[in-house]
């Protein structure tokens, strides 16, 4: 056994202890071409101007990693989110947006749901949602089905439904969906699942605006694959609940770190490393922007981190897909 280990291999140590735990989603159809995004900054060089006789500084350290990227700050163990299902996934059941059988045997040939799981199908739950790393991918396919199909004029009047009607069951998000016993395009904007006030519809718009996702280039706001359908169901419960913004923001970064750990185990470490800030006091609205959560943003963020020898070049998950 190797006893002792440099601070970078400890580093890298960490980020692929992140990825391998929590593995990969399978592929989903891919979806039309989005919206063009702005593209993420990328690191810049400086030449050298120092003079010949001048000694070059001394590279600062590399933090040791477990200073500041500890686990429990990115992935909280059995977070519990301010909302609750209520009865919308029931009616998602009645409606045909969740075909139960279909539901249940895709979990059979993973781990197997819970007697509690599966009373979700059957009845109405007024628990608040705990999440944790067993259940994450759980609660993705539990909140994609409500993005998609809950009738909203972020849907209605966002990109999908004003400029994509055409062709909308083509998303990763629509076409992607099959576990109901209705297509994703079928379902699209159709049931009346979450109800919210004009006021709060704008709220909903505004949040799922400045919240982004790394497996693509869009905001929640244009929900084209089941992360961000999935946010914009949790967002609707949110909102309709009662949830103060800042709490939203705060509850929508957890939801997205255990989506996409890999991500969130990285931006820790460049926070830190780059801004000299800890991942607790990271505003969770500036971490879900554009800049840090989109795929183009993340990207950035990533070469940067591996060009200065922080990170190991590896693969990441979280595929679009059940």
């Amino acid at each position: 056994m190797v006893k002792t280990m440099d601070k970078k291999s400890l580093l890298a140590g960490f980020v692929i202890g992140v990825f391998v735990t929590f593995g990969t989603l399978k592929s989903a159809p891919p979806a039309p071409a989005p919206l063009p995004a702005t593209p993420g900054s990328r690191p810049t060089t400086t030449p050298n101007l120092q003079s010949t006789s001048t000694p070059p500084p001394k590279p600062t350290p590399t933090p040791n990693p477990r200073d500041f990227a500890q686990i429990s700050d990115v992935l909280p163990t059995d977070y519990r989110l301010s909302v609750s299902f209520g009865d919308v996934v029931v009616k998602m059941v009645q409606a045909g947006a969740i075909d139960k059988a279909r539901f249940i045997e895709l979990y059979e040939s993973r781990k197997p749901l819970s007697a509690e799981q599966k009373r979700l199908l059957d009845a109405p739950s007024y628990q608040p949602i705990i999440v944790n790393q067993e259940n994450a991918g759980l609660l993705l396919n539990l909140l994609w089905p409500l993005g998609i199909s809950n009738k909203s004029a972020v849907l209605s009047k966002g990109p999908m439904g004003a400029q994509y009607s055409n062709e909308i069951g083509n998303f990763a998000s629509t076409g992607g969906w099959d576990l109901g016993k209705k297509g994703g395009g079928e379902l699209f904007n159709r049931l009346a699942l979450v109800k919210l006030t004009p006021q709060q519809e704008n709220l909903v718009q505004e949040i799922a605006q400045h919240i982004y996702r790394p497996c693509c280039g869009n905001h929640t706001a244009f929900p084209d694959c089941n992360h961000g359908a999935a946010m914009l169901g949790f967002i609707e419960l949110a909102v309709s609940q009662g949830l103060p913004t800042n709490e939203i923001y705060r509850q929508a970064l957890v939801l997205n770190a255990y989506w996409f750990p890999q991500t969130y185990a990285e931006l820790a470490i460049y926070f830190k490393v780059k801004r000299n800030r800890a991942w607790t006091s990271v505003d969770p609205k500036e971490a879900l922007g554009e800049k840090y959560s989109s795929g183009r943003g993340y990207e950035a963020i990533n070469k940067e981190l591996q060009a200065d020898g922080l990170l190991p070049k590896v693969d990441e998950g979280g595929s679009c897909g059940t």
